[in-house]
């Protein structure tokens, strides 16, 4: 590992972000305000059901996109939850052993949402585990090594070591710091995504929209007959921006029946064939670690996906080339329905 490289990147791109805050930080007061005494341990035996919903939410928390997607699963047991809830935040028990022990507990919460709650109710001693930070720390090179059969709450408390490390280098809270994590891997990707719109009122207006919404609405896609999104133990969406180190495919597929895998890549607008080099990477990548996916074969077949919404003449013929890719256009579509009353 070697910190003080990666602490000087992030110096740098921390001067960056504090030009224009993401909304992470610009209401980091009021989020914590509100959400941080839920997750203290007098209030977690009257959480309500509504509370935790809200709180998964983007609109509410103001940070993390995907927390809502397994909502309905984590809740269906409230007595559980609170249960599940109180162990992770007993700082009487070591880390490790909580953790573990929560997920174990409560359907559905994987390192996303058991680390967002933790930030949230100490942002200045857990650290955000996704696959967003994964990956900055990876393109950092200071990912943590892990013991050889260590489960899940011991590779969490390796990982918040090096965000607490990070942490006080850089005199920055955890909260903060995650979000100084996520801006470096947006401006690694594509430095234009974070100042773009689109004039189109027929495409999405940034690519992780289109993503939020092909994940949300996953089991309405034609691709699901055949297709689901990748999962592990750790995390049950793994595959949403599925973290490699040299990039995040936007999402990561399994067969139902066939040994095969495939890295959709989304392109909300008009798309050059550069992004055809870009998805070989990411196919290159995970032909090369199939080993590392749970519960894949290694004798899986990797294809690459891409979604458009207007593919150039430029990139019909770059896909055309190569046998393991495909392209897709999507569509909006507005329906206004009269009520029946």
């Amino acid at each position: 590992m070697n910190i003080d490289s990666a602490v000087e990147r992030l110096r740098a791109a921390e001067r960056d972000m504090r030009e224009d805050p993401p909304e992470s930080i610009e209401h980091k007061d009021s989020v914590l305000d509100e959400y941080r005494p839920l997750f203290q341990s007098e209030e977690i035996g009257s959480l309500t059901e509504q509370e935790f919903k809200e709180f998964l939410l983007y609109e509410n928390n103001r940070h993390w996109t995907g927390l809502h997607r397994k909502r309905s699963m984590m809740t269906e047991d409230m007595e559980q939850l609170r249960d599940g809830l109180q162990t992770l935040i007993d700082e009487e028990q070591d880390l490790s052993s909580r953790v573990q022990a929560t997920k174990e507990k409560v359907d559905g919460m994987g390192k996303a949402t058991i680390s967002a709650i933790l930030v949230t109710a100490y942002p200045g001693k857990y650290g955000v585990w996704n696959n967003r930070s994964e990956e900055a720390l990876k393109q950092l090179d200071i990912w943590p090594d892990f013991e050889y059969g260590s489960d899940f709450g011991q590779r969490y408390e390796r990982v918040n070591e090096v965000l607490l490390g990070l942490s006080n280098e850089l005199d920055l809270d955890l909260w903060d710091l995650d979000a100084l994590l996520g801006y470096l891997v947006e401006i690694e990707e594509d430095p234009r995504e974070m100042r773009e719109d689109t004039e189109s009122t027929g495409e999405f207006v940034k690519e992780r929209h289109l993503q939020q919404y092909l994940v949300n609405h996953w089991d309405q896609m034609e691709l699901s007959e055949e297709w689901e999104i990748y999962s592990d133990a750790d995390d049950p969406e793994a595959g949403v921006e599925f973290s490699t180190g040299i990039g995040r495919p936007d999402i990561l597929l399994v067969h139902t029946s066939k040994e095969l895998v495939c890295v959709l890549e989304l392109k909300k607008g008009s798309t050059s064939d550069r992004a055809v080099g870009q998805l070989l990477r990411y196919v290159g990548w995970v032909d090369e670690h199939l080993e590392d996916l749970e519960g894949v074969s290694t004798d899986a077949d990797v294809e690459g996906r891409l979604v458009v919404s207007e593919p150039s003449e430029k990139l019909e013929y770059a896909i055309s080339a190569v046998p393991e890719l495909t392209m897709y256009e999507y569509e909006m579509e507005v329906i206004l329905n009269q009520p029946s009353w």
